[in-house]
Formats: structure tokens, sequence, C-alpha cells
């Protein structure tokens, strides 16, 4: 979801055009396509670990079995 908010959404910027309202747009939309957990807030938790984290296999490494 981060991946393709930051990529396909954002064209790759690390932050939208001011004024686009992206995640609050598209927090709704989803929200009334599937239910609620799909909250802005919830899209921009996806995003941000996305801009942290953004070759999957790097989150892998830097976990344990405990984790």
């Amino acid at each position: 979801m981060g991946r393709h908010i930051v990529e396909e959404e954002q064209n790759g910027k690390e932050r939208a055009d001011y004024g686009t309202f992206l995640l609050k747009n598209l927090a709704e939309v989803l929200e009334n396509d599937f239910g609620s957990g799909y909250s802005f807030r919830q899209l921009n938790f996806c995003r941000q670990f996305y801009l942290t984290f953004p070759i999957m296999n790097a989150l892998r490494s830097q976990l344990n079995w405990t984790q």
C-alpha cells in the first residue's frame, strides 16, 4: 500500500504536491469502498513505512524471530 502511494500517486516523490490532499482523498475513497482500516492515519503510516524500508529484505534482516 505504501509503495503504491509513493510510486503511483506521488509520482515517486517523497511528498505529494502542495494542496493535493492526496491521503485525505484516498482515505475517503477507500473507506467508502472497503470499510474501516483505510483512514488517513493508517495510510500515512503505510507511506512512512515504505519510505523508511523501501526494500522489504532490508526489514527482514533487521528483525529476529522474537519480533
